[in-house]
Parts: C-alpha cells; structure tokens; sequence
C-alpha cells in the first residue's frame, strides 16, 4: 500500500485500479503518475480520477521501455504490473487457453525491459513491485530473478500482505486462479538499499 505523501509512479497502470486506490490511501496527499502507452487509455484514467474526485493522480501517456531522464532516482514507490501472457484470469477469459504461445521470448524480454527501465525511477530507500496475472514462473520468479543479477541495489522483500491461500517461496507471492474465487496472479516486492 502507498503512504500518505509518497511519490508513486505507475508505469503500466490502464485501466487504473491501482492507482486510484493508492490516490485513496493517500488521503490526496503526495502524488501518483499513471502511465501507459495507449492514450485512449489515459482519457479512461482521467475520467476514472475525475469521476472519483481524486486530484492528486496525473495520467500520462509513456512507453514503459522508454527512460524518461527527469524521473531517475525521484519515486518513493515504482508500480510495474507489466504485459503477460493473461494464464491467471482464464476463468474471465477462457479464449486465454487456446492463445499461441509464439512470441513467448519476446513476452519475456518486454517484461524485463520495463522491470529494468522502472528501476531506474526509484529513488534511494524506495520500492519497486513487479505484478502479473499469470501464474507462469518464466514470467514471474524467472522475471525477477533475471532482474536481479543485474541489479544490485535490489533486495527482495517480504510481502506486505500475504493473502490466505497465496504460496510464497523466496519472498515472492503467487496466487493460484480459483482459490476462494480468485484470479491468478504474482506478485513481488524489491526494495532499493
């Protein structure tokens, strides 16, 4: 959860869930950049920020493999729930099983671009969380691990809440699809030293 005051910056956030209910548990306090790289997403997210009377989000279009100089170093909490292959909502969307798995390496590689790229927004003592909805590990413990050989100032850490049913193993938590109804998904927390 964000804290009142933070800088958070959501690098893939359509159709907007998150940061809004980080702009709630912020009391309007601090600010949340909300990004992503389709802009008829953005006017979504406005609208959605407007509707709900949340001032302190600003919805932006960016790529999230793209560096914006401006942002190194200057984010208390860097959200990246990234493109995935989708396997953890496949009772919402059933078509998911019969999706190609061709193009699973560039799937891969994306995630890691926007992981890394994220990384470089947050500042000294900050937070980066990687998410996904699926349940695959090439995406998601494979993902994280990749990341961190190559980021050394990047410590996992435990969850702040682990849900009931959730598996955690080396700090990062997966949810499988189904449990008491819910969606698949993964989740894990990287605090910068």
């Amino acid at each position: 959860g964000a804290t009142v005051g933070e800088r958070v910056l959501d690098a893939c956030a359509a159709p907007g869930g998150k940061p809004f209910a980080a702009a709630i548990q912020m009391e309007g306090e601090g600010s949340i950049t909300s990004c992503d790289i389709h802009p008829h997403k953005i006017n979504l997210m406005e609208a959605g920020a407007k509707r709900l009377k949340l001032s302190n989000i600003q919805a932006m279009v960016q790529d999230g493999k793209k560096c914006k100089a401006k942002w190194l170093d200057s984010f208390d909490r860097v959200i990246t729930d990234v493109p995935c292959s989708g396997l953890g909502i496949i009772r919402k969307k059933p078509d998911i099983r019969y999706k190609s798995l061709e193009g699973a390496e560039d799937l891969h590689a994306l995630q890691l671009k926007i992981l890394t790229n994220a990384a470089r927004y947050v500042k000294k003592g900050g937070r980066l969380v990687y998410s996904t909805c699926t349940v695959d590990e090439r995406e998601n413990q494979q993902a994280v691990r990749a990341f961190l050989e190559h980021a050394p100032k990047f410590r996992l850490a435990p969850p702040p809440v682990v849900l009931e049913g959730a598996l955690v193993r080396d700090n990062m938590q997966t949810m499988l699809p189904g449990y008491a109804g819910s969606d698949g998904f993964f989740v894990a927390v990287l605090d910068r030293a």
